[in-house]
């Protein structure tokens, strides 16, 4: 009987968390180190091939080897530093983060935290201080799952000992009764048991239950982030974060907005706000769409879409699309024949397939934005963010693969041109535009902060005081069916590799259940 309801419990969770997580690194004309176009090889000097999805995290780097430098280290990159710099990761006394990061501003709007970014525009996450100690980590911010946890000190795998780890007996506050939780990612898992312990971040001390993982799969060393805040009110097996901030009352009202940075804009301004919404951060209205029942229920970020277009042509999409809507998520995913019926109106564009995916190629000077609508307001995704590439050959960040029928799975891609509140009150999305981003800086004095190694005590930054604007009180739009285009800022693309280039250094987390029916992956949980 209590395997019965174990697997019934497991199944539960499976349907509640179908978008955890699933790395998607493009194996494309431009590799991971960030070299495009037709002069783009592999270190044995071979094309890449095209490849079906992998279920490691992560591919491995095309060139680990390159030495060329940019402000924020590219993924594979950086694990490969790491290694000729400290030795080998089966050095076991190692436990510190030395990845490089750019860092946010400090903000000044009440319940808020500054987002720090890895990739560039890859990774998006906070810090938060845990324990008695309060010992700081980085923790990504992920839409798409419930699921919380933090690499452990008595983890041996090769990723912890690459990251911040958490040693219980430092802090006097910890609690747990040693229940065993899993979750697989592919090929690679993540194991340990759930516990719970004071953490503060964003002005807010909570007690918060999280997994504290005795083993991650080893790509878990490319990425930056020494855990995973859960911010889907779906069921986990970890804890969740939202439903703790409800049942403790710990902000006015359960809603979360998020800015995202673009990193060629100049200095980190992105920011996430508990609680309320930051009136700095976006101008006009905020378009509101709400969660479908179905979707609410299992406490998924996910809204009805409108039609998608480029250069004032329809694709024709109507009606039935959902959009879940995901900020540990790179890239946007879609059905491939939607993709068709958009990029046929895209001039010079071309589709090929890499193993399960539909990828396209695309002209370098394509400077126009790709539009999509909520409750009828239409925004857009910069072209500065869906091209990809420089030189003579670029793809689009935006690829076919059926995550879930009639559903697409919007990343970072659209998400960094919005202003986006999340509301769990009432199981709506928000959408905003955003307002011009500061002057560059003129200066290196001035230049956006990079941060190497364990996560400060404090927050550096230029932050500026910001007004909070309690949730009810803003601005707000449910669409009144009539299409308005909110025009995002940034929309030129560039052809420096410091900007849009620069996102083929990065890897993705897709959702493995957005990927789940390619990537066989499943939550197993021990009761």
């Amino acid at each position: 009987m209590l395997r019965i309801a174990t697997l019934l419990l497991q199944l539960t969770l499976w349907a509640a968390v179908v978008h955890a997580f699933f790395p998607f690194i493009p194996d494309d004309p431009c590799d991971p180190d960030g070299h495009c176009g037709s002069g783009s090889k592999r270190s044995n000097g071979e094309r890449p091939p095209a490849e079906g999805i992998t279920l490691d995290l992560v591919r491995r780097p095309s060139n680990p080897d390159d030495d060329s430098a940019t402000t924020v280290e590219s993924v594979a990159r950086a694990a490969a530093r790491l290694t000729r710099k400290f030795g080998k990761p089966s050095d076991v006394g190692r436990r510190a983060n030395s990845y490089k990061v750019s860092e946010p501003a400090t903000p000044s709007a009440r319940n808020s935290a500054g987002i720090y970014q890895y990739g560039p525009d890859y990774s998006y996450f906070i810090q938060a201080r845990v324990g008695s100690a309060q010992q700081p980590f980085y923790m990504l911010l992920d839409t798409g799952a419930g699921n919380t946890w933090l690499m452990g000190s008595d983890c041996p795998s090769d990723a912890c000992k690459m990251h911040n780890t958490w040693d219980p007996a430092s802090s006097k506050t910890w609690k747990t009764d040693k229940k065993p939780f899993s979750i697989t990612y592919g090929s690679g898992d993540l194991t340990g048991y759930v516990g719970h312990d004071v953490a503060s971040f964003a002005d807010l001390t909570i007690d918060l239950s999280f997994g504290l993982a005795n083993y991650t799969h080893d790509d878990f060393k490319h990425f930056a982030f020494d855990g995973i805040l859960g911010l889907a009110m779906s069921a986990s097996v970890t804890g969740t974060f939202l439903q703790t901030l409800k049942a403790n009352k710990s902000v006015d009202s359960l809603i979360f907005s998020v800015s995202m940075n673009r990193h060629s804009d100049g200095r980190n301004h992105g920011q996430v706000t508990f609680g309320g919404i930051d009136p700095t951060k976006y101008t006009g209205e905020i378009g509101y769409t709400k969660v479908p029942a179905a979707e609410a229920k299992t406490g998924e970020w996910a809204i009805p879409m409108g039609d998608v277009s480029f250069n004032g042509k329809s694709a024709g999409i109507t009606g039935s699309r959902l959009g879940y809507i995901d900020t540990g998520t790179s890239f946007i995913f879609a059905p491939p024949a939607d993709l068709a019926a958009l990029f046929k109106h895209v001039p010079g564009a071309s589709s090929y397939m890499n193993g399960d995916y539909t990828e396209y190629k695309i002209p370098c000077d394509t400077k126009l934005p790709i539009k999509i609508a909520f409750s009828g307001i239409t925004y857009e995704i910069s072209a500065a963010d869906w091209v990809a590439g420089n030189g003579d050959h670029c793809i689009s960040r935006i690829y076919g693969y059926t995550i879930k029928e009639d559903a697409w799975l919007l990343g970072d891609t659209f998400l960094k041109n919005v202003y986006s509140v999340f509301d769990a009150a009432q199981m709506r999305i928000g959408f905003a535009s955003k307002p011009a981003p500061p002057p560059k800086p003129t200066s290196t004095s001035a230049a956006a902060a990079t941060t190497v190694g364990t996560p400060a005590t404090g927050t550096p930054g230029d932050g500026t005081a910001r007004p909070f604007m309690p949730a009810g009180t803003s601005q707000e739009s449910s669409g009144s069916g009539t299409a308005e285009t909110v025009t995002s800022p940034g929309t030129e693309p560039t052809n420096d590799p410091s900007s849009s280039g620069n996102q083929l250094r990065s890897s993705s987390y897709v959702s493995i259940a957005r990927i789940a029916a390619a990537a066989v992956a499943a939550i197993a949980v021990a009761v």
